[in-house]
């Protein structure tokens, strides 16, 4: 079982780290620590005293746990980024990911340690499982830690924003949710964007570094204008590079019903193609891009299909700890 505190199986690639005066159990820390310099002295025998250069053994774990939500987001998301219980709905809990996230995120490390392009569709045909909570938070930790740049999160209404966009005014310990469609970031010194698929042109002329297109099988657009625009809008202004992120994800007809070779005519009209979508999903933009994620190389997209119905076969009754 992964645990986010001792870095044991936890997402992404890890070393050993075994520094008593820090931990007496051995930690596992990201791979993208071990050259750290001060790591590095750690590991060499030096005192965390003089590495952190503090009076206590006590400050200087501080200095190491600080250190550490840098580059270790599993770490992060289970100290810093509390979210609300599904079942309870009166308490707040931190986000230690489940076995769905853990997944999830695992590949996204490996390809961001591998400096291979971010670009990825999830789906899934089950339930709730917290998938957008999940890509929320470590959004937001690429954003203050990794890579600062502004952020959008585009979902089907303002409703379904608001969780998100109180979970973050949490984070920045803040009591009011802003009115403004968006949320200052002080240790990034950007901003993270929030609005709905039917104002497409709403974040056109911003520069962009991550972009959450946040459950899409719930944008009603059948016709798939709104969705292509605001997809258009905010790809447009991401650099094609590993440290940025683009995200779709939502849930998909089973198998039985969407077959994605007979979706893969790439040659028929776009409009047309969506007309065959339509009655599959309310949002048959969406289902279009699955397809494209899955044809021939001829037809290659630019996005990794993470296709979660494929690892975790609910049949298998696997308990899966349950987000919002």
């Amino acid at each position: 079982m992964h645990n986010p505190y001792s870095g044991r199986q936890a997402p992404g690639f890890r070393f050993c780290f075994h520094v008593r005066a820090i931990n007496h159990r051995s930690l596992f820390l990201p791979l993208t620590m071990k050259k750290l310099p001060k790591i590095q002295r750690l590991l060499q025998g030096e005192s965390p005293l003089t590495v952190f250069e503090c009076q206590s053994i006590d400050e200087a774990r501080h200095a190491f746990r600080e250190l550490r939500k840098k580059f270790d987001f599993a770490y992060w998301a289970a100290t810093e980024y509390y979210i609300r219980d599904i079942k309870d709905a009166d308490r707040i809990i931190p986000l230690q990911l489940n076995n769905i996230q853990h997944y999830l995120i695992d590949i996204m490390q490996k390809r961001y340690h591998n400096h291979q392009v971010g670009r990825y569709i999830i789906t899934k045909s089950f339930g709730r499982v917290g998938l957008t909570t999940c890509i929320q938070a470590y959004m937001l930790w690429l954003q203050t830690y990794q890579c600062f740049n502004n952020s959008f999160t585009c979902s089907s209404n303002s409703i379904n924003l608001n969780p998100l966009k109180t979970d973050l005014c949490r984070l920045l310990k803040r009591d009011i949710v802003p009115s403004e469609p968006w949320i200052y970031l002080p240790k990034a010194d950007r901003r993270a964007f929030f609005n709905t698929f039917r104002t497409p042109d709403f974040i056109r002329g911003i520069n962009l570094g991550y972009v959450h297109f946040a459950d899409m099988s719930k944008w009603h657009d059948p016709d798939g204008d709104d969705a292509s625009r605001v997809y258009a809008s905010a790809t447009s202004a991401v650099l094609m590079q590993y440290y940025t992120l683009i995200v779709l994800e939502g849930n998909i007809p089973k198998e039985d019903r969407f077959q994605m070779e007979k979706h893969q005519s790439f040659n028929v009209p776009w409009g047309i193609r969506l007309m065959r979508l339509t009655h599959l999903s309310k949002n048959p933009f969406f289902l279009d891009h699955v397809a494209m994620a899955n044809a021939p190389t001829s037809y290659a997209s630019p996005l990794f299909h993470i296709n979660l119905d494929h690892t975790f076969n609910l049949s298998k009754k696997i308990r899966i700890p349950l987000l919002p």
